[in-house]
């Protein structure tokens, strides 16, 4: 099972300001954020599953680029191409690990394939501190408003937002939008190359978690590494 890296779409995007409502915040990704519900067992993830579709059947995945959208502020220095094709790798090979061996991802459509459209959202390019070697040169945009509307603490608003079609990739079957609210990322500070690759893990086991469930295979996903 192979993803290819070089077919990561880069897409620098200026999005609109963090809600204070951090499961809602839209970045434009998904066709539609209007059906999707807070999950029952998990803060932070909110979900859509067309209750119609039986996805017993499908083993095969097909993967559209992963976009990485990244807010471009006025005083920052654009974000290196390379740097957003690194964090898309970096998500693919995530992907690959947490599916790996049960689903077999591949590159054609067929009518036992969904496809698959995701995105690293919830970045804001930023300049990293003299002389740091592994930081990236972007940071985690923080829901402010939460802890100003008396809702905690602020949380990370990096998200990864997932979308899956039918056969057809016509008809959105399940949609996914997983914050990761990581209290370890430090508060308004950038993300090292270190931190990247749990986050990646952690919303490709939530997303194959989810998919297994969808198919019966176990119960809802339990990630005691989330910190909401």
């Amino acid at each position: 099972m192979k993803l290819s890296s070089g077919a990561i779409i880069v897409t620098l995007a200026l999005l609109g300001g963090c809600s204070s409502q951090p499961t809602t915040t839209q970045s434009g990704f998904l066709g539609d954020y209007s059906q999707l519900k807070p999950a029952p067992d998990r803060e932070g993830v909110m979900l859509y599953v067309d209750r119609s579709t039986d996805f017993k059947p499908y083993t095969k995945l097909m993967f559209d680029p992963v976009q990485v959208l990244v807010t471009q502020p006025k005083d920052q220095p654009p974000v290196p191409p390379d740097v957003i094709q690194r964090i898309g790798t970096q998500m693919q090979q995530s992907l690959q690990r947490a599916l790996a061996p049960e689903y077999q991802v591949v590159t054609t459509p067929g009518p036992d394939v969904l496809r698959v459209r995701s995105a690293i959202t919830g970045l804001e390019a930023a300049k990293p501190p003299a002389g740091a070697v592994d930081y990236l040169p972007i940071k985690a945009i923080y829901n402010v408003g939460r802890e100003a509307a008396g809702g905690g603490p602020r949380v990370a608003e990096i998200k990864a937002e997932l979308e899956v079609l039918d056969p057809s990739g016509k008809r959105v079957v399940a949609a996914t939008v997983t914050r990761r609210g990581d209290k370890r990322l430090p508060q308004g500070d950038q993300i090292t190359w270190e931190a990247l690759p749990p986050i990646t893990d952690y919303w490709a086991r939530n997303f194959r978690a989810r998919l297994d469930e969808l198919r019966g295979m176990r119960p809802p996903p339990a990630d005691t590494n989330e910190a909401g």
